[in-house]
């Protein structure tokens, strides 16, 4: 890799917001040209295309590759680290307080609670809109063409600060569009199932209920089914039924001895 012939930059330097050094991940900068994120080789920015358009050109000799782009003029970019990922860290928070200080003071008032949409309303639940789809595809696209030019995510091993925030945004956007389609096809589910009026269903029992009832009112209080058997009064065996209870009357006073003991 030939150095560009430019000043070295230096890390203490930069803003913290265009540096990674977190632990166990690649050394990560922001290209000062075309501001994208690059990884780091021998101290320099590894050599990348700015994303400018330009006449491709045809092979001049066998194995020879025809220009897809501009080379950006930030390539081979030298840049000295001269502070440590602590000291980086603190930077960085110190950056973010900083930022989140000049927030307004303005009181946001918070969202009232929505509420669900009744049942009976559902089957008028509109599917994903328009809009949703068109920022579903423009996050999409996001993360396709952030992959072209960026030279860290392009081999697909990792991930830059920038192309990990894209690709949650198209989760977030994924999962938003997969929800109304689901709640828009509850709903049609809902409003193709049968439903029968309470009064309907009352009609189709109350002749058998009316029936039950006519016969309860005419049947006497005290006297029982026919078809169920009768209850036992007394026991089969009476004397075996005294001993057994005589040996129960022993063994209670026993036990109750032993506890007063």
């Amino acid at each position: 890799m030939r150095h560009n012939g430019r000043a070295p930059l230096k890390a203490s330097q930069m803003r913290p917001e265009h540096l990674s050094l977190r632990e166990n991940e690649p050394v990560l900068v922001v290209c000062p040209d075309c501001a994208t994120w690059h990884r780091l080789k021998r101290s320099m920015i590894l050599p990348h295309r700015d994303g400018v358009p330009v006449q491709r050109t045809k092979r001049r000799y066998f194995g020879d590759k025809p220009s897809g782009g501009r080379r950006c003029d930030g390539s081979a970019q030298r840049v000295v680290i001269d502070i440590t990922p602590e000291e980086w860290t603190e930077r960085l928070l110190a950056a973010e307080t900083t930022a989140a200080g000049r927030r307004t003071a303005r009181p946001v008032r918070k969202p009232r609670a929505v509420v669900p949409t009744s049942v009976h309303r559902m089957v008028s639940m509109p599917g994903p809109s328009a809009r949703l789809l068109a920022a579903q595809l423009e996050a999409r696209n996001d993360v396709n063409w952030h992959r072209k030019v960026c030279g860290v995510c392009k081999t697909g091993r990792a991930r830059c600060p920038i192309g990990r925030e894209l690709e949650i945004r198209m989760g977030h956007t994924d999962a938003t569009v997969r929800l109304a389609h689901e709640q828009h096809e509850s709903a049609l589910r809902a409003a193709a199932a049968p439903t029968i009026p309470r009064a309907q269903q009352w009609r189709r029992v109350a002749s058998g209920v009316n029936r039950v009832d006519e016969r309860r009112r005419k049947q006497p209080a005290y006297d029982g089914p026919q078809e169920s058997r009768p209850v036992p009064l007394a026991p089969k065996n009476t004397e075996a039924h005294d001993r057994r209870q005589a040996e129960l009357g022993k063994q209670y006073a026993r036990k109750n001895a032993g506890t007063a003991a």
